[in-house]
């Protein structure tokens, strides 16, 4: 069973995967639209297992005002479309079971489930880092009622080294809040506080924000080499007024101009 498993997995690009059991994270699934899919899917009997996959992304090193997950395709697409894929081939290799992916709007904590898996340890960002692709990763999950032999989950933290936290421009990590976490104050519709202006100006970001990634030591050797899915495609480190005229594909299209304009407006009021 395994091995016919692993074959369709692999087959479908999604060799960097891992198990846990559905019951390691049942008590900690997250509100969201995903959430009534998932009851619904599996009304009958409940999920038993979670397939967790990593999606490497980091195609540079480069400095610039958009977050390195914003440099390369919309993964939600681009690594859905083979989440999807697997599971459908996976649903008919064993019709008795259900499995259902999800990426990103997931009631699936991506994380622990990815760390319980055995993919690597949970950062004090909260972000999962892999031995060999360090954070610079997008995780993506297929949970199934098709109970599988789980041998040795258990979440592995990081060396708690505080570089993150010292390094955050919002001085969020260890806090419990994000209210003052770049990446979000940088989706945010609408006008931002003074606060929240005066922190975006201070990092230099329009979209999302790397400092703490930048300098954890677990990811000072991390592999480049993104995932297929992406088809070698490369964006620009940065983003400029002349870009918000064609917002396709980008993973911040979903947010719209609007906030990506009094982001850059922001940042050149600096200058």
């Amino acid at each position: 069973m395994m091995e016919r498993i692993t074959f369709i997995l692999n087959k479908n690009l999604l060799d960097l995967h891992g198990y846990c059991s559905f019951s390691g994270i049942s008590e900690s699934l997250l509100p969201c639209r995903g959430l009534e899919r998932l009851k619904s899917v599996f009304s009958g009997s409940p999920p038993s297992t979670v397939i967790a996959v990593l999606f490497p992304y980091k195609v540079d090193s480069e400095p610039g005002n958009l977050s390195r997950y914003a440099r390369v395709p919309d993964y939600h697409s681009a690594a859905g479309r083979l989440l999807e894929q697997a599971a459908g081939e996976l649903a008919a290799e064993f019709p008795r079971y259900r499995f259902l992916s999800f990426i990103d709007n997931s009631p699936i904590p991506e994380v622990r489930a990815a760390a319980l898996s055995g993919l690597g340890v949970m950062g004090d960002n909260g972000l999962l880092i892999n031995p060999v692709y360090g954070s610079w990763v997008f995780i993506g999950t297929i949970v199934t009622d098709l109970p599988l032999e789980i041998k040795g989950s258990q979440i592995c933290q990081c060396h708690h080294c505080g570089a993150c936290k010292a390094a955050c421009p919002g001085g969020c990590i260890g806090t419990g809040s994000r209210d003052t976490c770049i990446s979000r104050i940088s989706q945010i519709k609408g006008s931002l506080t003074r606060e929240q202006e005066s922190l975006l100006k201070s990092s230099g970001m329009v979209w999302g924000c790397d400092y703490c990634q930048d300098v954890c030591p677990l990811n000072s050797k991390a592999l480049i080499n993104p995932h297929p899915c992406f088809g070698g495609i490369k964006f620009a480190p940065s983003l400029s007024f002349k870009d918000l005229d064609n917002l396709e594909g980008k993973a911040y299209s979903w947010r719209g101009a609007e906030v990506l304009r009094r982001n850059l407006s922001l940042l050149n009021e600096k200058k």
